[in-house]
This record gives C-alpha cells, structure tokens and sequence, in this order.
C-alpha cells in the first residue's frame, strides 16, 4: 500500500477531549493542526465554537463529542447536543453508544440512539464509538451491524479514556483500544462504505501503519504531532506499507 505524508496527515485526528483540558490548551491544539496539516480536530461540546473561531475555513475538519465519554444518555439528550455542535461550526460527530443496551441485549435502544445524532446532524459524518476493550467477540460483531444499519458513518474503536471503572472491568492493565485483531474483525464485517477509526494506543508510527494496513481509515492519536514528525524523518514524503 502507497501512502504519502499528505494522505498520512489526513488521517490523523487529534483529540482535546479530556474533561481537565483548558481553553488555552484547545487553541495551542487547534493552531498545531492547522500548521500540521492533520485531517481532524474532536473537541468536548462547550469549545466548539471556540475551536471553530481559531480555526476558521482552514482545511481542518472540526468534530465534536456527543455523550461522551459514558455513552449512558438520553438519545433525545445526545441528538440536542449534537445539533448544538452542528450549529457551532462542527462537521464531524464522535458520540459514544449506549453501551449497557448493547451489553444487555436491547438492540431496539443502541439503534433508537444512534439514529437520535444521525437525524440531528445529517449533514455530518457521524462517529459511533463501542469501548472495544469492553466487549466480547459477539458484541462486537452486534455492534457493527447496528451501527451500520443505524446509518452511521464510521466505527470508533474507543473513547481512548481509561479509568478504573474499565480497568475493574477488564482485569486488565496496559489496554489498547484500538487492535489489529479488532480492526481486521471490523473491516470484515462492516460493508465497503462503512469506515473504521483506530483510537486508543496508537502511539508510534508503526503503531499507525500496522492499523491502516489492517484496514483503518482515520486513526484518533493525541500524538499526531509526534507521528507526523516521525513519517517525515523515516519515510520522507511517502512511503510504500
């Protein structure tokens, strides 16, 4: 597989989203990706507008959280907070899925959700993110049809939030969100159209190519200054994968 630097940084997404961040973090974050060149900045609901000022009509698609990072609203109360971004300049959506629905069986509820921020935001591509690191081989199968037959764009592998409540939950420590076993499962199930966001782990530029080679379109990485940095010193201006 081709890849140039330039297709490299346009699939990169650069995250702002922890609840600790500050407004001058946002603009340091929002000014690197213009410089940089990266596809994509998410920004948590309330900086949108602010993000949308500093970045303007520069060529950098601005995205928004939606019922992040539990998933656990109301489908009317992520659809609002949807088109709230929509109107503050966002044209990407990462809104996470009820995932206890999903996790009980009650599929009727995943979708009634996820159609919720479709409908809100027609206009957007939107993001459905499934905590991997959560779920079984089923579930995750589950999770890729609904979010397709939803009418959803693309699946996100994770928030790339880690807290105790996960950690509790998987027995495990040093989770990745993003696997290369998991995105060859996604690519398989998922119809051509349907794309796949590598988020959580992806934290070197091997890292990065071994997720697109196994079939991820957009990879999230809080690092995309790092990685872009990388290419360029390892690969120059593109690189055969």
């Amino acid at each position: 597989m081709f890849l140039t630097l330039d297709d490299f940084r346009k699939r990169l997404e650069l995250g702002v989203v922890s609840h600790f961040v500050s407004k001058k973090e946002v603009e340091e974050k929002c000014r690197y990706a213009m410089e940089s060149g990266v596809g994509v900045i998410c920004v948590d609901p309330l900086y949108v507008k602010y993000a949308k000022s500093i970045i303007g009509d520069k060529d950098v698609s601005l995205s928004a959280n939606v019922g992040f990072p539990s998933g656990a609203h109301l489908p009317e109360v992520k659809a609002l907070e949807a088109e709230k971004a929509v109107k503050d300049g966002a044209v990407q959506i990462d809104m996470v899925m009820n995932i206890g629905a999903l996790r009980s069986g009650s599929y009727d509820e995943v979708l009634k959700d996820i159609k919720a921020v479709v409908n809100a935001a027609p206009n957007c591509i939107i993001k459905v993110i499934i905590e991997a690191w959560v779920l079984n081989y089923d579930e995750k199968v589950m999770a890729c049809k609904l979010i397709e037959e939803a009418g959803a764009h693309m699946l996100k592998t994770t928030t790339g939030l880690v807290n105790k409540y996960i950690t509790e939950f998987t027995q495990k420590e040093n989770l990745k969100g993003a696997t290369i076993e998991d995105i060859k499962l996604f690519r398989q199930i998922l119809g051509p159209k349907m794309r796949i966001k590598a988020a959580g782990g992806v934290d070197t530029l091997d890292d990065a190519f071994a997720m697109i080679k196994a079939g991820a379109d957009q990879l999230g990485a809080s690092k995309s200054m790092d990685l872009v940095n990388e290419f360029k010193k390892r690969c120059g201006e593109s690189v055969e994968i």
